[in-house]
C-alpha cells in the first residue's frame, strides 16, 4: 500500500527532507536562476497517478515506519503528539471517514506530471508545488506568500549555523508552470496568483519578510519595489578583494545592475570584535565598488512609515517612484504584513 501525505503533513515532512538533505552555504548562493542545485523532483522517483493507497491507521503506520526520521511525533506516540491529523489523499474512490488522528482528502483532480515523489519505498509525498496549490485552501494571501518563499529558499538547518542550509524545495517558476496545469478552483487561482509574486533564494524568515513587504505588489499590499534578487553575490574588483579579504559579497537584497542593496542587520549586539570588522571591510569594499548600501534594523522594519521612507529612496534609485500612500494602500499593507507574520509565528515561532 502507498500512503500520500498532503497538506500541513505533508509540508512538515518536506522540511525534514529539506534539512535532512543540506547544502553548502557557499553553493546556496552560488545558485541563481540556472543554478545546479538538484531539487527533489530532480533526485526523487515520480508519478501523477494514486495506486493503492493507504488508508487504515495500521496502512498509514507501516508505511511512514519506512521514513529516515523520527515519527513519534507525527504518529500520536508519547505527550509531544501535536494535535493536528495527519492529512492524507485517498484518490477519488470514496473511504474511510476522517478521524481526530486521521485527516482524509479525496483527490479530485487530474494532477500533472511528478505530481508526487517518492522520499522512501510505499510514501509518495504531495510536490512541493502540490502542497503549494493545497495549502491555498487554508491560507490567507500573505501566509501563502511566507510559504512560496519558504519554498524557493533555504534556511538555516539550525539556528546560528552558517555553514549549512536547507536545501530549496522549488522554484518561483516551477510553482507558476505546475499551478498552470492544475484545473480552475478558488484556491487555485489564489495560488497562481501568490506564485507570480514569490521570488527565490531567501535565507532566513526576516529576509522572507522584507522581501514580501519591499517586492510584493501595490495592489497585494507590498511597496512594489522593482524587481530586486535575493542573496546574489558579487563578483568584486582586484581592489574589493582586497579590502574585502575574499572574492566576492553576497547582498541580502540586491540590485547590481545598479549597485544597489539592501541589508537587513537584525542583530542586537555589533560588540564582538571579529564581526565589526568583517562588517567595516565589507562597507569599505562596496563604497569602493560604488555600492549604495542601505541598512535596515528589525526596529526600521518594525516603524512602518519609517520603512516605507528608506525603501522609497532605495525605489527611487534603482529607477522608479515611490508613489506614496495610495487609498486603502495603508489597509492592505498591515493585513500582509499581519498575514506574513502570523505565518511565521505559528510555523517558526517567535524567535526570529
Amino acid at each position: 500500500m502507498n500512503v500520500y501525505p498532503s497538506h500541513r503533513f505533508g509540508l512538515a515532512l518536506w522540511r525534514k527532507w529539506s534539512a535532512s538533505h543540506p547544502v553548502s552555504l557557499r553553493d546556496f548562493h552560488e545558485s541563481g536562476q540556472r543554478g545546479k542545485l538538484d531539487l527533489p523532483a530532480q533526485l526523487l522517483p515520480s508519478s501523477s497517478r494514486m495506486r493503492a493507497c493507504a488508508s487504515t491507521r495500521d496502512e498509514i503506520a507501516r508505511a511512514l515506519h519506512g521514513l529516515p526520521w523520527d515519527m513519534s511525533e507525527f504518529c500520536g506516540q508519547g505527550a509531544d503528539a501535536p494535535p493536528a491529523p495527519l492529512e492524507i489523499l485517498v484518490g477519488k474512490r470514496p473511504g474511510t471517514r476522517s478521524t481526530a488522528r486521521i485527516r482524509r482528502h479525496r483527490c479530485q483532480l487530474n494532477l500533472p506530471r511528478g505530481a508526487f515523489l517518492e522520499i522512501a519505498p510505499g510514501v509518495r509525498l504531495s510536490s512541493p508545488e502540490l502542497i503549494f496549490a493545497q495549502m491555498a485552501g487554508s491560507l490567507e494571501f500573505g501566509e501563502l506568500l511566507a510559504l512560496g518563499y519558504e519554498l524557493c529558499g533555504s534556511y538555516p538547518v539550525t539556528r546560528g549555523d552558517g555553514v549549512l542550509v536547507r536545501r530549496p524545495l522549488t522554484t518561483p517558476e516551477r510553482l507558476v508552470a505546475f499551478l498552470g496545469q492544475l484545473e480552475d478552483a478558488r484556491p487555485v487561482k489564489l495560488a497562481r496568483s501568490a506564485a507570480l509574486q514569490v521570488r527565490r533564494k531567501s535565507a532566513s524568515v526576516m529576509e522572507t519578510e522584507v522581501a514580501i513587504v519591499s517586492l510584493t505588489s501595490r495592489r497585494r499590499g507590498g511597496l512594489g519595489l522593482p524587481e530586486g534578487q535575493l542573496n546574489e553575490p558579487l563578483r568584486l574588483s582586484e581592489k574589493g578583494r582586497r579590502i574585502a579579504r575574499q572574492k566576492r559579497i553576497v547582498g541580502d537584497l540586491c540590485w547590481w545592475e545598479r549597485r544597489v542593496v539592501v541589508e537587513y542587520d537584525g542583530r542586537a549586539s555589533h560588540s564582538e570584535e571579529g564581526s565589526r570588522i568583517r562588517d567595516s571591510r565589507r562597507r569599505d569594499a562596496l563604497q569602493v565598488e560604488g555600492v549604495d548600501v542601505t541598512t535596515v534594523t528589525g526596529a526600521q522594519f518594525a516603524n512602518v512609515y519609517e520603512f516605507s521612507e528608506l525603501m522609497a529612496a532605495v525605489s527611487k534609485k534603482v529607477g522608479k517612484r515611490f508613489r506614496g500612500w495610495a487609498p486603502g494602500q495603508i489597509e492592505r499593507h498591515m493585513k500582509l504584513r499581519r498575514e506574513v507574520r502570523k505565518f511565521h509565528n505559528e510555523n517558526f515561532g517567535g524567535d526570529f
